[in-house]
């Protein structure tokens, strides 16, 4: 079993949704928009973005192979950036699959057509059957707001990599971002859905205001047996999440600390489950019927035997 971490997080969160509308006799619902606030004091702190970006399309398609078939599209206008500066590449979209035994499951879009999109690491079962999708743009560091960012002094690191520690950026200022050397701009570079990031701030507290689209449907992250930590959470930006909205608790054989959201350095709880089973303990190995994580807070999670998955539910979800 991987050794219990201790980093320390605080978030406060305001929630605001709006809008449903009606038309010709049948209920139509609008996208619904959010918007909170996170308040990061110095130190470190983890914090799970809880929004998406809006859609840029929607359908369904037969898949054959890593390709989706679609319409309507304008070609090539979802392949990944070319900075050309010597800094890494990232995709700049990415769809969602949004029914069926894959809700939740998201997957890079590596170019498209006018009728098609060849997406990165479909799995095979899908292959030849009709999936319901949407494609969003992905959320980047150039997204954070940087309103009261104070310059120079945020290191930001992405975990979730089994290949690397970690990936650390460095804020400068007008909300750029570069990577740890301090050499290339990576505004571009993504955070995934569902995605933990660890900010370190050595200056004085501020806040930072995220807005965007609550998630209606599924989010699925993977969680890495390799990599050093997996910081991940619920896209929910409300102010708790109860265990009823985790589709499945933990995957098999997985460790997730809930991390304090008073600075304090603590693991408030650590979850657990057996061997081949997703059934959720606590520490000590007593049976856990009710869990709340504060809203985009981040839990410290470990794949202790194999890579796995957590599926989290929309906020929305009863």
């Amino acid at each position: 079993m991987k050794s219990t971490i201790k980093i320390s997080v605080f978030i406060s969160v305001v929630f605001s949704v709006w809008a449903l509308c009606s038309a010709n006799a049948q209920t139509v619902s609008t996208p619904i928009v959010g918007f909170s606030k996170v308040t990061v004091p110095a130190g470190t702190r983890g914090v799970v973005p809880g929004f998406v970006k809006s859609a840029k399309y929607s359908g369904s398609g037969l898949v054959s192979g890593q390709l989706i078939a679609a319409s309507g599209l304008t070609a090539n206008t979802l392949a990944p950036t070319q900075v050309g500066t010597g800094a890494p590449d990232f995709p700049t979209h990415y769809i969602e699959i949004v029914s069926g035994p894959y809700e939740g499951y998201s997957f890079d879009v590596l170019s498209n057509t006018t009728s098609s999109v060849t997406a990165l690491g479909l799995p095979s079962s899908v292959n030849a059957s009709t999936i319901n999708y949407v494609i969003r743009p992905h959320l980047t560091l150039g997204d954070i707001d940087s309103a009261n960012l104070p310059d120079g002094n945020i290191v930001l690191n992405i975990y979730n990599d089994p290949n690397k520690p970690a990936n650390t950026f460095l804020y400068d200022s007008a909300g750029n971002w570069y990577d740890g050397s301090g050499t290339y701009l990576m505004n571009h570079a993504v955070i995934y859905p569902g995605t933990g990031v660890s900010l370190y701030n050595s200056s004085s507290t501020f806040t930072i205001n995220f807005t965007g689209q609550v998630k209606t449907t599924k989010t699925v992250v993977p969680v890495y047996y390799q990599a050093t930590y997996n910081l991940v959470g619920p896209m929910n930006p409300s102010a708790s999440t109860t265990l009823s909205q985790w589709a499945a608790p933990l995957p098999p054989d997985t460790i997730a600390n809930i991390l304090s959201p008073s600075g304090d350095n603590q693991v408030l709880l650590t979850l657990l489950t057996d061997t081949g089973s997703t059934a959720l303990y606590d520490g000590s190995g007593n049976p856990i019927s009710s869990v709340n994580v504060q809203g985009q807070n981040a839990l410290l999670m470990g794949a202790m035997t194999s890579d796995g998955y957590v599926t989290f539910n929309s906020p929305l979800s009863p």
